[in-house]
């Protein structure tokens, strides 16, 4: 069965909440390196992610694309590391209206690409991140790594040829009988969208349903 990032995003939320004390945190994929998308939040408001998505991700400066040429695994931002004007604007417009203060971010890549990320955030009240915290992270991101990230490829072997990145996603998806209205919810795009993404992967495998496309998956050994 193909890896699926989006199950592994509900599962990390899971697991972080209930291993560290937090104000909030999300999970997201990452698509050519670069392009982030695919929030699955945890004590976020959606109205904030909106506004991110709209504006404050050009000020963030722990955004993917600005990690492209680093191997960290994580990066911290406070109030005593802000030092210019477009870092203080995403801390003081951004993270402060959310009553949070401390952010930290985890990258997860696979090769020498970042896949996804974490953001991690806390508020006064919650209090920093220690050193023991900033250890297990960054334990927990190398094991993910290793361990569970290593069994996806966004170029995996469906038995489709000529899948975008997104369509493999859904055909993905649709192997694990997700339906429609839940493929929104995971990848965070439009039910237009979706059912056009749809179209084009039974289109590409040479099929007319669903249910063809589920048992093309199968007996290639992705669903």
């Amino acid at each position: 069965m193909q890896f699926d990032r989006a199950i592994f995003g509900d599962q990390f939320l899971s697991l972080i909440t209930a291993a560290i004390p937090l104000a909030g945190c999300c999970f997201y994929r990452v698509e050519g390196g670069r392009q982030v998308l695919g929030h699955q939040l945890s004590s976020l408001s959606p109205y904030w992610l909106d506004r991110y998505y709209h504006y404050f991700w050009r000020l963030d400066p722990l955004h993917p694309q600005r990690m492209s040429g680093s191997r960290e695994r994580l990066q911290l931002l406070t109030r005593d590391s802000v030092c210019d004007d477009t870092t203080n604007e995403y801390f003081e417009k951004f993270l402060m209206p959310q009553k949070t203060v401390h952010q930290v971010e985890l990258y997860f890549r696979h090769g020498p690409q970042i896949v996804a990320g974490a953001s991690l955030l806390r508020s006064e009240s919650t209090g920093v991140f220690t050193p023991d915290n900033l250890t297990f992270l960054e334990r927990l991101v190398e094991f993910v790594e290793g361990n569970v990230f290593k069994l996806d490829d966004d170029h995996a072997q469906s038995g489709i040829s000529g899948l975008t990145p997104r369509e493999q996603e859904i055909a993905t998806l649709i192997g694990a009988a997700v339906c429609n209205k839940e493929i929104c919810r995971r990848l965070n795009i439009e039910l237009p969208t979706v059912k056009t993404h749809v179209s084009r992967v039974l289109a590409k495998a040479g099929v007319r349903s669903r249910a063809e496309l589920v048992k093309k998956l199968h007996e290639a050994g992705q669903g």
